[in-house]
């Protein structure tokens, strides 16, 4: 076994310890607070609605008041080890008018985290994205092809991604006026999260069942067939690997520091025999390190740093893996 082929077993490993800590953290400890300071609760909350409204959640806090850059969800059963994911941090803050000088410990985490690696939380953390890569070894296991998205399909859903990460965050901006009336502001609170597939997945892995739709205005009726909607979007992930990563806001907002990220991929250009694994073999269908000829950084700002580009590059030293210049690992 080659060095780099040990880099899946760690991610693997990695991803399974980060799966049962996150989604069944609040079973194994009571909350414990945060060094960060705790965020009292605005209008409206999140922890007052009905059984039978779409952002009803189990009651439970999580057990650190941490909000993290990938999707660790405040509807976890039981609440879960962290807060919630950094989408959700903004929206509901702009929502509910909080001082910065609550919500700064806060971003200055947030941004702590994304520059000091990108969007390689999404790829080694986030729950959502281990069971896409389930999917992928079920496929696999099935004998099922792979399917690869046009570069037109991949602009469309890279695309998506940003709008959706700022229409969610200018809809939190703007119902926090009163002007909308509290019915369009209550429907409208934590856009994002109500048609996030891990609204749904989330409390199901925790055995408690999670609001399926809502009735309560044509606003949340909609919403909740949205939720069902980005569900199958979801699921696409078995055909196409990392589905729901290249449209999600949470990841999205993480790109924008990758290439300014302390976790670098690098390529030295004159190893590359231009076999194309590297393309082929992405989880994502990124093809900036295939065709970079200058060598230096090549971390795309879909990349969650998986590495299976390195791990399966044939060239010595071709692809490596630095932070702060300092290379980890290399092909």
């Amino acid at each position: 076994m080659t060095v780099t082929r040990k880099i899946t077993l760690t991610r693997r490993a990695v991803q399974i310890v980060c799966f049962v800590l996150l989604m069944y953290g609040g079973f194994l400890w009571a909350p414990v607070g945060g060094p960060l300071g705790k965020i009292p609760g605005g209008s409206p909350r999140t922890t007052t609605y009905a059984r039978d409204r779409i952002l009803w959640v189990s009651g439970k806090e999580s057990v650190i008041d941490f909000y993290v850059p990938f999707l660790s969800c405040r509807f976890t059963a039981k609440g879960g080890l962290f807060k919630s994911c950094s989408v959700h941090f903004f929206s509901e803050n702009f929502t509910w008018r909080t001082s910065l000088k609550l919500m700064m410990p806060h971003i200055l985490f947030l941004v702590t985290l994304m520059v000091l690696a990108g969007r390689f939380w999404c790829g080694w953390f986030c729950p959502l994205g281990a069971i896409m890569d389930f999917m992928t070894w079920i496929r696999r296991l099935a004998g099922w092809p792979r399917r690869y998205l046009s570069p037109a399909w991949q602009r469309f859903l890279t695309n998506t991604g940003h709008v959706v990460l700022w229409v969610c965050i200018a809809v939190a901006i703007l119902i926090s006026f009163p002007f909308l009336g509290t019915g369009a502001n209550d429907s409208l609170f934590l856009l994002y999260c109500q048609f996030c597939p891990a609204r749904l997945i989330y409390p199901l892995l925790g055995g408690v069942n999670p609001c399926w739709y809502d009735k309560t205005t044509t606003i949340t009726y909609i919403l909740s067939w949205c939720g069902w909607a980005t569900l199958a979007v979801f699921f696409l992930g078995i055909w196409f690997p990392r589905f729901w990563c290249r449209v999600c806001a949470i990841g999205t907002l993480s790109g924008y520091f990758n290439r300014g990220s302390l976790l670098s991929l690098d390529k030295k250009a004159r190893a590359c025999t231009s076999c194309g694994t590297c393309a082929r073999n992405c989880p994502v269908d990124i093809e900036a390190v295939y065709r970079d000829r200058r060598g230096n950084i090549v971390t795309d700002p879909r990349c969650q740093l998986c590495l299976q580009c390195l791990e399966d590059c044939p060239e010595e030293g071709c692809l490596e893996v630095k932070f702060l210049g300092k290379r980890i690992i290399s092909s």
